[in-house]
């Protein structure tokens, strides 16, 4: 797929993380949840990308992080408890502005 059509998929299918969470599940759980699947979506979208060597590039220097790495981060911010794992659920289902702006999808 064309690099404008990877990212329309991509859009699409972040936008819908919120949706295939399991809202029975503990907000860590949800959370948990969240970030798998922005990182599973953002592995296939790569995937899909007819330029390779993008692809590769992007799997570099913009890898897949952790859900400790969030926890982390969010932690010393200062946030913790429910409030840290809503973050990572906004954060797991927000897109990049400035690449959805870059092909005129902002």
């Amino acid at each position: 797929m064309t690099n404008f059509e990877v990212r329309i998929w991509y859009n699409y299918h972040d936008r819908n993380i919120i949706n295939e969470i399991d809202e029975s599940l503990s907000i860590k759980e949800q959370a948990k949840q969240a970030h798998f699947l922005r990182n599973k979506y953002r592995s296939e979208a790569r995937k899909l990308m007819k330029d390779r060597e993008l692809a590769e590039n992007l799997n570099t220097n913009n890898s897949n992080k952790s859900f400790e790495y969030y926890e982390t981060k969010y932690m010393e911010q200062g946030y913790s408890s429910n409030i840290l794992y809503k973050k990572i659920i906004e954060a797991s289902t927000r897109s990049n502005k400035l690449i959805n702006k870059q092909f005129g999808l902002a």
